[in-house]
């Protein structure tokens, strides 16, 4: 802030000058205060300059490593939507020019409705106004010049509004595009990269932060707006008067530092709230599938208190952020108020007229708005730094880890799957969970994986649908290396039935036409028929038509398990997969599926991992595993009535199960 005595300078020129000196020394005095005036000027134009206008080459030595970052990645996301910036650009200045000529017009308004005001001094500007508005006849100059002021303000406004429509639409579009891209990429990653995400990270990006990064083009959007205005007023102020303009250029000078000081802890402050609606997202995703366990224990009251207090923390971060941004309001508007009336005290040491001091406080108290959005805009920037950064990250290829690759298509099984001296541990496992596993799967027939919990069957299962990749050994399909085969092609042959099957909150024909969209209403019923599913369909109120509910809520266990055994079988697939999928069934129906099952391994694959014998006895060959490795393999018939691992396994379920009944 200029001292008293330099902020006295405009107050000597020009009138006082002659008051109190001769005119050589007044113009001495005139030059040096212009030349110490446009020093102090520029001094504090470079410090505004670097502490509002991060997006400039000028601010480049202001800008910090982060905030470069945050421009660029912001870039990066906006990629194929700045197409408007430039239009957006123009159509601000041209927007931002008439509101200046309907301020400006406010001059000869004041004079036509006084006819005593006469300037003391005009510009070149003033004169050309002054000329425009004399051409009028005197008795239609007032209507005159109101429907003149009429008319820019209502071009203004129109443009203004085609600005405002054009960022809507692009708003929508990016906001659109970030969420199909962050929700593509979690699809898309790989299933060891997913399971070793916090799960309250993907949630709270998905939903939140992809908001909160496209804010960020609001503030890019307030910005550019904003400058369009300052230029254009600033140039109508300078013409109106410098001496004016340079004297609240320096006062104003100070505001967006001094907003830049109380503003910087926003940047820290936005990475504690990603970190807090992470840690909401996923307390609300822990308890949603808890659900049965919290009613089961009473915890209820106990979830309430957790959830509150974690999203008091988040209102707690949020409500300091919006505190620290709204106080560049409160600055900007005293200080440009305290400025305006500094400037109306000066009316007699500038010699310019009531019109022309009315136009130029107009002007310069609808600059204050601008000002204000600009310096609130780049802490809004700020704040976006930690959404903007998250974003980016889990676009980042390097953030979704590595992803099964190959481009051999899949058409069919024809000769046989071999599993070869297969060995794999998961990330951080002090033992691997196979080791040396080989075994060979026909194109047609059925194969039972069995083995006590932890012995590697469902890491086996992961490895031969490529959510995880060996670190030794290779799978051949028909002679080809699986990693060598593209695997949404691989993975379109094979159909899946888990133990726990997921059940679409959904109608039962949108679950079981999951395996195949384009399939008829015949395929339908015959592939529900197969698994014994039919009948209890058509018995529900709506039939395949009725809901079952978030996981099949609606409806048992046993019948989940046949709608998602009818999904599989719909897709008619060269290799079915099931683990323990009919562990929910009672004897009869698990039998007559297991009939159905091995007819279908006539054509088919068919792998089957169970503990009860009642499938195990249908399949062709056995493979044995114990501790992640192949304990024994063979026909299941010969291995019962051997004395190994396997006949030692069912004769003990056989004694369980006298004992109970």
């Amino acid at each position: 802030m200029p001292s008293r005595d330099e902020a006295a300078g405009p107050v000597l020129e020009p009138g006082a000058v002659h008051r109190c000196a001769s005119g050589g020394a007044a113009q001495e005095t005139d030059a040096r205060w212009v030349m110490g005036s446009a020093h102090r000027f520029a001094r504090l134009w470079r410090e505004w300059i670097g502490a509002i206008l991060p997006w400039s080459g000028l601010a480049g030595f202001a800008e910090t490593r982060s905030e470069i970052r945050i421009r660029r990645r912001l870039l990066a996301l906006a990629r194929g939507h700045l197409w408007f910036l430039p239009a957006m650009a123009v159509l601000s200045l041209v927007s931002s020019l008439f509101e200046g000529i309907s301020l400006t017009l406010v001059i000869p308004l004041v004079q036509a409705l006084d006819q005593s005001v006469t300037p003391a001094h005009q510009g070149r500007l003033l004169n050309l106004l002054q000329d425009a508005v004399a051409a009028v006849p005197i008795e239609s100059r007032l209507l005159a010049i109101l429907a003149t002021i009429f008319v820019a303000v209502l071009l203004k406004s129109l443009i203004s509004y085609a600005n405002m429509a054009v960022l809507a639409a692009v708003y929508g579009r990016l906001s659109h595009s970030l969420r199909v891209s962050v929700f593509s990429k979690i699809v898309e990653m790989s299933l060891a990269a997913f399971e070793r995400e916090r799960s309250g990270r993907l949630l709270n990006a998905l939903n939140n932060e992809t908001w909160r990064a496209t804010d960020a083009l609001n503030a890019v959007f307030t910005i550019i707006t904003s400058l369009a205005t300052l230029i254009v007023f600033i140039a109508l102020l300078l013409l109106l008067s410098w001496r004016l303009t340079l004297l609240a250029l320096v006062c104003v000078a100070v505001v967006p530092p001094l907003a830049q000081v109380l503003t910087r802890r926003v940047k820290q402050l936005s990475k504690r709230g990603l970190e807090a609606n992470e840690a909401l997202a996923k307390r609300t995703w822990t308890a949603l599938s808890g659900l049965r366990i919290i009613h089961a224990f009473g915890r209820e009251d106990f979830e309430v208190k957790r959830f509150g207090e974690t999203s008091d923390r988040v209102r707690h971060i949020f409500l300091r952020i919006a505190l620290i941004s709204m106080t560049t309001g409160p600055i900007t508007e005293v200080l440009t108020t305290g400025i305006v009336a500094l400037l109306a005290l000066m009316i007699d040491a500038t010699q310019v007229s009531v019109g022309t001091l009315v136009g130029f406080l107009a002007i310069l108290y609808r600059l204050q708005p601008r000002l204000f959005a600009l310096v609130s805009a780049q802490s809004k920037l700020l704040s976006s730094y930690a959404p903007v950064t998250e974003v980016s990250d889990i676009l980042a290829a390097s953030a979704i880890g590595p992803t099964a690759t190959g481009s051999r298509p899949f058409g069919a099984l024809r000769e046989d799957i071999r599993v070869d001296n297969l060995t794999f541990a998961h990330h951080g496992a002090a033992h691997p969970a196979l080791s040396d596993v080989s075994f060979r799967i026909p194109a047609t027939g059925m194969l039972a994986i069995v083995g006590p919990s932890g012995a590697g069957k469902s890491t086996l299962l992961d490895l031969l649908l490529r959510f995880h990749e060996p670190q030794h050994g290779t799978i051949w399909i028909d002679g080809a290396p699986l990693q060598e085969i593209e695997p949404k092609s691989w993975r379109s042959s094979i159909a899946v039935v888990s133990q726990d099957p997921y059940i679409f909150d959904d109608t039962i024909r949108a679950n079981i036409l999951y395996g195949r969209l384009d399939a008829s209403d015949v395929e339908l019923a015959k592939a529900a028929q197969l698994v014994r599913a039919d009948e209890f369909i058509r018995e529900l109120p709506r039939g395949y038509d009725t809901v079952v509910g978030e996981r099949g809520t609606q409806i048992s266990g046993g019948q989940r398990q046949r709608i998602a055994l009818a999904r599989a079988l719909i897709r008619d697939p060269a290799i079915l997969i099931l683990d323990e999928a009919t562990n929910a069934l009672d004897t009869a129906t698990e039998d007559a599926i297991g009939e159905a099952l091995k007819g279908f391994a006539q054509t088919h694959a068919v792998i089957v991992v169970a503990h009860k014998l009642t499938m195990i006895h249908k399949a062709h060959h056995v493979v044995v595993l114990d501790g992640g490795r192949v304990v024994q393999q063979g026909n299941p018939r010969t291995l019962l009535s051997g004395d190994g691992y396997f006949a030692h396994m069912f004769r003990l379920q056989r004694m369980s199960t006298a004992q109970t009944a």
